[in-house]
């Protein structure tokens, strides 16, 4: 393979030669040419660099300084220039990603580090590239899983968002991401396999767009078709293969920079709304969930240890959806009026609109699972006694009986350890001795 890539880049660049007698531009493949030996030039100087950080840092500044200075990048993209994380509007976040690329009109920074770090929300945010410079086994898992975070954000769509038209096309509302490496000490067949493995374990919409070896060559997801590297195609697909373009004629950068711009140019970005930021969801997996009253009931209060997040599991949030998915939202005023038991005016309902759902996977009485009987002073009443979650799209009611019952909200995590760690140590007290033999 190397002496067959040094012959056709041998014939290239004597081409390139003859055709730079007659004109001073005759192409992009020369400029690339130079450009990615420029770039495996300054690779090789940086590996003078000891400090593992400001390696990895000198070696993302190569990458980002073709993006940002060479001009084949149109203004109407921006490049970031530090590495950040992406946020969704559902609370979730990525991993730390090396280059993002964003719409600069409408991009703001949500949050910034001593210039070390940003975050930027997802809706103006096309694709992120992470760089790595010799890609071993562990650094491509490593990468793999860092872009794959970015690809699993949600992008809640903005309905108001005059001149924008979303229509079933080529042209993704996810966005993009790429692996870029310089170089690599692992065989063809080693990355190749490493990718399949990824690929079948992980969800198609999590798959990288490309990856990409500067002296290497290129992979791509497919199927028996073909390989793609647009989001509807690989999200479409069923039984999944890699396809590979080896680096035979030195134009990787420039089959990476194509990829780039079509990319770009098939991602919705639109402007963001600030608002969905001010306090994000809690998450709990890969949903995310809000009590309605925020941080009145988001912090417990314990006599022992004081203060202590209340949180909803994966496991019981799932619960919960699942049960109230099924059941029909009602105007909140009626429900509380069933359990008071008193007739319901539904003028009421249209003054003061909103509907819950109330978790009740029982059907027990509303008046049993939404009221609790309350002393003050001399008097007895009943007052209302449940949380007021958001998850979903839904606002539902969970009375407080069954969230006792079923432990669906953590109570201190300190007093649940010492529980644990005593039940354990009672377990060792009355397990049987062993006996020997004799």
């Amino acid at each position: 393979m190397d002496f067959l890539r040094a012959s056709l880049r041998a014939k290239a660049e004597r081409a390139i030669a003859q055709r730079s007698k007659d004109r001073e531009f005759h192409g992009l493949e020369r400029e690339f040419l130079y450009y990615q030996a420029q770039m495996l030039a300054d690779y090789q100087r940086s590996k003078d660099v000891k400090h593992p950080r400001d390696l990895g840092q000198i070696r993302e500044t190569i990458l980002r300084r073709f993006l940002s200075e060479s001009g084949y990048l149109p203004k109407q993209y921006g490049v970031s220039e530090r590495s950040v994380r992406v946020v969704s509007p559902t609370g979730h976040i990525s991993k730390e990603i090396d280059i993002a690329l964003f719409d600069p009109k409408e991009s703001l920074t949500l949050m910034n580090r001593e210039d070390v770090y940003e975050v930027h929300p997802i809706e103006s945010v096309y694709g992120v590239i992470q760089v790595k410079s010799n890609l071993s086994k562990k650094e491509l898992t490593s990468a793999l899983d860092n872009l794959a975070s970015f690809k699993n954000l949600a992008r809640p769509r903005n309905e108001n968002l005059g001149g924008i038209r979303f229509t079933e096309s080529t042209k993704s509302e996810r966005g993009f991401a790429v692996l870029f490496a310089f170089t690599t000490d692992l065989d063809w067949d080693s990355i190749t396999a490493a990718l399949k493995d990824f690929g079948d374990k992980n969800p198609r919409h999590s798959l990288p767009n490309a990856i990409v070896v500067l002296d290497r060559g290129a992979w791509r997801y497919g199927d028996e078709t073909g390989g793609y590297i647009l989001n509807p195609y690989l999200e479409r697909i069923e039984e999944l293969k890699i396809y590979g373009q080896p680096d035979y004629d030195g134009l990787s950068l420039y089959s990476f920079y194509a990829c780039l711009i079509m990319l770009l140019r098939h991602t919705y970005v639109w402007p963001v709304a600030v608002e969905s930021y001010f306090r994000l969801p809690l998450i709990s997996a890969d949903k995310s969930y809000e009590f309605t009253y925020g941080q009145f009931a988001e912090v417990g209060v314990c006599q022992k240890h004081g203060d202590f997040a209340r949180k909803i599991s994966s496991e019981n949030l799932e619960k919960i959806v699942e049960a109230c998915s099924a059941s029909e939202p009602v105007n909140w005023t009626k429900v509380l009026d069933a359990a008071y038991g008193h007739q319901h005016d539904e003028e009421v309902s249209r003054r003061q609109g909103g509907d819950v759902r109330v978790f009740n996977p029982e059907n027990r009485p509303l008046s049993e699972i939404l009221l609790v009987e309350t002393s003050y002073g001399d008097k007895t009443f009943q007052s209302p006694s449940f949380e007021s979650i958001r998850t979903g799209g839904m606002d539902i009611w969970l009375p407080h009986v069954y969230a006792s019952e079923l432990g669906l909200i953590s109570g201190c995590p300190k007093c649940a350890q010492l529980s644990r760690t005593a039940q354990k140590t009672r377990g060792h007290r009355t397990k049987a001795p062993s006996k020997r033999n004799t």
